[in-house]
């Protein structure tokens, strides 16, 4: 360790600051790529909140110090703190929702007013009522408005309570009758004296939920609801009778319905003159006796003080008997309720397909649009359809004198391609940043070790250079001296048989060999002495 920075130290200057850089940036990089990879994902903690509501849970999250995300009405946090910090705000009343409920009254303030009492009762009262709303599944927000007048000395004075409510629908979803009956009932029932004719509910496009008439039919929104429910099943029956016989989506049946909705009530009383039973009997008997005139007749009998003969006068007698007898009648009394809902008329029209059959191959294997192209087409006959038409009306109920009607019509029907729906397509952009998240740090680190570590450890390690003199002549070897000596005898050799050898070395090799392939020619024998004499040596 001590030689390195030794040899650290006697370089210039300018190695020591690429050295001190490349380190520092490596480090800096390994540090950010480490970090960027260990960062923890963000999970929404709650949407679609409302000013007040996030205002309230960013100032709580940042008393907790807990990190988080802000973006649009969505706060984002820590996908492991998402249940905890969940938990820790519900017990804090977090979010509140539809508005502040009856948690107003939580704090007891003795200098408030009656009016200022009355007005956190009825923000109290809206805001319950919308949380109560919201708990259905199709609805995305809520607000409700109440109209509560004060209470009149006169009943005739009294102003009826009103109700609003604006109700936003999530994508796609759509409220039925029945739900929207439901809430309506479920404020009036909350407000004292409130009608449900009195409650208005609108979405949040704008369009009146509450309708009490169909301006088209004159029906009611339930009387339609339950007169299309009425048709459907109709329908549905068809289709379950046939479709076994001819074969699934080769029947389309439709269904008009005509329903009486109006309810009678009818008494009627009989009588019957025949059947008679005394009920009471009352008989009188009378008989009186009453005397005549008596007395002279004239004015002599009428004047005072005159005497006069009194004369005695007849007497008369009358009598009366009466007898009188009630009579019990039968009576017969009918009180008829005419039945809601009654079906007046039906009306059912059914198509059905005809017959295919594959050319050259069974029919239970042509498959999609193409093949039911080429298969050929047989139409049903008469009697089948007539059958058929019996299925239907035994099905629906046909009764002649109620003038229901019944069509069941044979046509081909158009062959439709199904749809092929493509495999889900793999995200790979989204795979190679999770990917990349875990191989980064690896990859630079090894790029570190490479281009930083492992020059530096190769310079350290290296030995300085030796500067450079003349080069001396190295002494040759015991074999190149057998060698020389060999050709100073050969050379010898030649010299006495009076043979001149071409320049070897002074001389190109292609030249050499032209040189040497001349003299071999023309000395054929002198050659082949020479390698005579060189296989011999060799072989010594």
């Amino acid at each position: 360790m001590a030689n390195i920075f030794d040899i650290v130290k006697g370089w210039s200057a300018r190695k020591k600051i690429i050295l001190i850089s490349s380190v520092v940036m490596a480090i800096a990089a390994l540090i950010l790529i480490i970090s960027w990879s260990q960062t923890p994902a963000y999970q929404v903690l709650f949407a679609n909140l409302s000013e007040s509501d996030a205002g309230s849970i960013v100032n709580k999250l940042q008393e907790l110090k807990e990190p988080y995300k802000l973006t649009s009405n969505t706060i984002l946090v820590h996908s492991d703190r998402v249940y905890d910090l969940r938990l820790k705000l519900a017990a804090q009343g977090m979010p509140q929702g539809g508005g502040i409920g009856f948690e107003v009254f939580d704090k007891t303030n003795f200098q408030i007013t009656d009016f200022m009492q009355k007005l956190n009762y009825r923000r109290a009262l809206e805001g319950e009522l919308s949380r109560t709303i919201l708990s259905l599944t199709e609805i995305d927000r809520a607000r409700v408005h109440l109209a509560i007048p004060e209470k009149s000395l006169f009943i005739k004075e009294q102003e009826p309570p009103t109700a609003s409510i604006l109700v936003a629908l999530k994508q796609g979803r759509t409220l039925s009758q029945s739900q929207v009956q439901g809430i309506v009932h479920l404020v009036s029932s909350s407000v004292e004296g409130l009608n449900p004719k009195n409650v208005t509910i609108v979405d949040n496009k704008g369009e009146l939920l509450t309708k009490p008439v169909d301006d088209f039919v004159g029906l009611t929104a339930t009387q339609l609801e339950y007169q299309k429910k009425f048709e459907r099943d109709i329908e549905a029956r068809i289709k379950d009778i046939l479709e076994p016989v001819i074969g699934k989506a080769k029947v389309q049946a439709r269904v008009s319905a005509d329903i009486d909705f109006s309810r009678t009530d009818k008494t009627e009383e009989k009588f019957d003159p025949e059947s008679q039973v005394a009920r009471s009997e009352q008989s009188t008997k009378e008989k009186s006796t009453t005397a005549g005139p008596a007395g002279v007749p004239g004015v002599q009998s009428n004047i005072p003080g005159k005497a006069t003969a009194q004369a005695q006068g007849a007497q008369t007698q009358s009598q009366k008997q009466s007898e009188t007898i009630n009579y019990e009648i039968s009576k017969v009394t009918n009180h008829t309720q005419g039945q809601f809902g009654n079906v007046k008329k039906l009306s059912a029209a059914v198509l059905v397909d005809g017959i295919y059959t594959a050319s050259g191959a069974d029919a239970k294997d042509a498959k999609g649009a193409s093949a039911a192209k080429e298969a050929k087409y047989t139409a049903r006959t008469d009697e089948e359809i007539k059958r058929y038409e019996e299925l239907v009306k035994k099905a629906i109920g046909f009764t002649v004198e109620r003038g229901d009607q019944v069509a069941v019509i044979n046509m081909q029907f158009e062959a439709e391609a199904k749809e092929v729906i493509p495999p889900p397509q793999r995200d790979y952009v989204q795979d190679g940043i999770l990917v990349a998240k875990y191989l980064a740090p690896l990859v630079v680190a090894l790029l570190f070790l490479l281009f930083v570590v492992r020059p530096i450890i190769k310079t350290l390690t290296t030995p300085p250079a030796l500067p450079k003199t003349a080069a001396l002549p190295y002494p040759k070897t015991v074999a190149e001296l057998e060698r020389e000596m060999k050709r100073k005898e050969e050379l010898a050799k030649v010299e006495e048989w009076n043979i001149s050898l071409p320049p070897s070395e002074e001389l190109p090799i292609k030249r050499q060999m032209n040189e040497w392939s001349t003299w071999v020619m023309s000395n054929p024998a002198s050659a082949a002495q020479i390698v005579k004499d060189w296989i011999e040596n060799e072989e010594a």
